[in-house]
């Protein structure tokens, strides 16, 4: 996928959003529950120690679930959630990247559709980036946050 198509693909998943002047988590949580139907439990899972993944989404039972590594700051926090929202943004639950699991530690037995990934440059991770960055924008000016606390994007572009 070119660039150009990944920005045409954001511009027209952003041009859907409905977040109101003032978006923050949450407003962007409710907009995603409406339009998909079932509710979204955000939570940290300590066994995840943040060095290959730092988050992920998954459904079980009738529920999103955004599960992140322990982070050291809100910010961070916040853009990890934020990614995986754009994922379902852009609904990735379906692509073939998804996988199953079992034995997740605080959730009984069975499988669970998680959404993995097989590259960090593929075409969804690309158009996932640019939203969760994009998102991340607007909500830190929202809120009069500083736009990049620690320089994240000097180290992650």
């Amino acid at each position: 996928m070119t660039k150009r198509k990944t920005r045409n693909i954001v511009q027209r998943a952003l041009s859907q959003l409905e977040l109101g002047d003032h978006p923050g988590l949450s407003s962007i949580q409710s907009w995603i529950e409406a339009k998909n139907g079932r509710p979204i439990v955000i939570g940290e899972l300590s066994t995840l120690r943040g060095n290959d993944i730092c988050g992920f989404w998954f459904l079980h039972d009738g529920v999103d679930y955004v599960l992140h590594a322990p982070l050291n700051s809100s910010w961070h926090r916040q853009y990890v959630i934020l990614h995986e929202f754009a994922h379902l943004i852009l609904g990735h639950r379906c692509t073939p990247t998804s996988q199953l699991m079992v034995d997740l530690p605080g959730f009984p037995g069975g499988p669970i559709q998680v959404l993995g990934r097989t590259s960090f440059e593929d075409e969804d991770e690309a158009a996932t980036e640019l939203l969760a960055g994009l998102l991340m924008e607007r909500v830190s000016r929202s809120q009069d946050l500083p736009a990049d606390p620690a320089g994240f994007s000097k180290v992650f572009g």
